[in-house]
């Protein structure tokens, strides 16, 4: 790239290290990362830590845990058992988003991670149910269904909601506890 090609005020050459896009429509964590999250740790800020679109497809489980994980201990320095239990359970909704409900227009899914004081609240949106599941009462072991069983029994708080346009949210909130100080 020649100097004068770029744009005026900005440098002409991009000096960070370079990492490959990824074919997902998500960004790999550190793009993703909000620019102010240096400032945050060691402080109990609440608001958006980030927000990322994958592709409405399996892969989008592996970059949505990777995301999660660093996002939160890069934010909010969290405990190892508080990232293993948002990792887990961020991987279940995504998961129950991609294979049981319909991309938004755009073909993905969004997640997006609050910090709210005390707790850390994951939401996944998705373009609503693809149809009603239904559910065979004769069969003892069910092969689906168990992800919301372990989002019922560790997130503080859960549950859904629709918007106008037939976009359905899905969320859940785990304690993060004492943040990290400098």
């Amino acid at each position: 790239m020649e100097a004068l090609d770029a744009w005026p005020g900005s440098p002409a050459f991009f000096t960070g290290p370079y990492v490959e896009p990824s074919l997902e429509l998500g960004m790999p964590p550190a793009w993703g990362a909000p620019p102010f999250a240096a400032s945050l740790v060691g402080e109990t800020v609440a608001g958006v830590l980030g927000e990322i679109d994958l592709a409405a497809t399996p892969a989008a489980v592996r970059l949505a845990r990777s995301y999660i994980r660093e996002l939160v201990a890069e934010c909010l320095g969290a405990a190892p058992d508080v990232l293993d239990d948002l990792e887990l359970l961020t991987s279940e909704i995504v998961t129950n988003s991609v294979q049981h409900a319909r991309p938004r227009r755009d073909g993905t899914v969004m997640l997006s991670v609050l910090h709210t004081g005390h707790t850390v609240r994951v939401e996944v949106t998705d373009g609503g149910p693809r149809s009603q599941h239904r559910h065979d009462e004769d069969d003892v072991l069910p092969v689906t269904g168990r992800g919301l069983l372990l989002v019922e029994s560790i997130a503080l708080d859960h549950g859904h909601f629709r918007d106008t346009v037939g976009s359905a949210t899905y969320w859940f909130e785990v304690a993060v506890g004492e943040v990290r100080t400098g």
